[in-house]
């Protein structure tokens, strides 16, 4: 028997990679990763967890056959499995309801892994239920590693993940930018502290890099803004890890899983249910994007996530531990 993990795009987005790292963790044995840029994969070291295949659109996978199980990163990632193959969907729902078409694909595959509750709720609302199973989100079976910090990280430390490809869902052109220089300005005017920008993506057209680059030159003069250099999601968390809280549109997911409580500007399912799980609630933790309407909202929002921050970090420090402990002790054969 082998284990195939198919659609889960490529390691330059470092969402990605992490979910592969994590699911790894919980294998038997190691399994065939089908990728979209085998080059990026072997750069940030996954061939040292998996075998790798480069993904070709309407590639047949004969090597797959009905005694392997096939990992799955969307509902519809199943299409042209062999009949009988064990099918696993094992991911998080893009909205709040799956659609018909969708739920029908869900229905037929052996097991649907989801993280949290509010992703087994809507997928009882759509009718599927009977083969839905609880697991840990793959951020929380991934282990940090410190990297050389080369005098970084000396005050406390704010690190940031912002991405432009959230852009899509801001109401007005240039709105997100803004909104992200009001809020650094005001962490510079107001307290000590130094910020770290963090890439968490880096595939071409989707490059945080280069955002970062633009907002560093913008407050250039006062030596306080750093941009990390690129990494493995390990290495990423572990720059996360050293921050006291993070705030970002990816990345925050990884904060929380090290114990650092972040703000996350987002409101997909994974997010909210996550916040949820960890927090007891998503209102100071989650912001969506949509909801911006001024460039200081974000600022705004960022202030009331500080005042409640001791709180947060209590409460993660708790649940968090939990979640982990569990996570840790999770193994996939004892689901499907």
């Amino acid at each position: 028997m082998g284990y195939f993990l198919l659609g889960y795009g490529a390691s330059g987005d470092h969402g990605s990679e992490e979910r592969v790292r994590g699911i790894c963790r919980v294998l038997p044995g190691k399994p065939e990763v089908y990728s979209h840029a085998l080059e990026e994969d072997w750069h940030y070291g996954l061939a040292e967890l998996a075998g790798l295949r480069r993904h070709l659109p309407g590639e047949p996978r004969r090597q797959i056959g009905p005694e392997d199980i096939c990992l799955l990163a969307s509902p519809g990632g199943g299409e042209g499995l062999r009949r009988g193959t064990c099918g696993v969907l094992w991911g998080w729902m893009p909205g709040e309801t799956p659609s018909r078409r969708a739920a029908g694909q869900l229905g037929r595959l052996n097991a649907v892994l989801v993280s949290v509750p509010d992703a087994v709720d809507a997928l009882r609302r759509a009718g599927v239920e009977k083969n839905v199973r609880l697991a840990p989100d793959p951020a929380f079976l991934v282990e940090r590693r410190i990297r050389a910090l080369n005098g970084a990280f000396r005050r406390e430390t704010v690190g940031l993940c912002l991405s432009p490809a959230v852009c899509s869902f801001q109401r007005a052109e240039g709105l997100l930018y803004r909104s992200y220089c009001h809020l650094i300005r005001w962490i510079l005017d107001n307290t000590p502290w130094q910020i770290a920008l963090i890439p968490y993506c880096v595939r071409p057209g989707r490059d945080d890099r280069l955002l970062h680059r633009v907002l560093a030159r913008q407050f250039v003069e006062t030596g306080r803004i750093l941009c990390r250099a690129d990494g493995d999601c390990r290495e990423l968390r572990g720059d996360i890890s050293l921050c006291r809280c993070c705030v970002g549109t990816a990345g925050t997911l990884a904060g929380w899983s090290c114990g650092v409580p972040g703000l996350c500007i987002g409101a997909s399912v994974r997010a909210r249910g996550m916040a949820r799980v960890l927090f007891g609630t998503a209102q100071e933790t989650v912001v969506s994007v949509r909801s911006l309407r001024r460039e200081e909202e974000l600022t705004e929002r960022f202030c009331g996530f500080l005042r409640q921050e001791d709180v947060l970090r209590r409460r993660l420090l708790g649940a968090g531990a939990r979640y982990r402990q569990w996570a840790q002790q999770w193994r996939l054969e004892n689901v499907i």
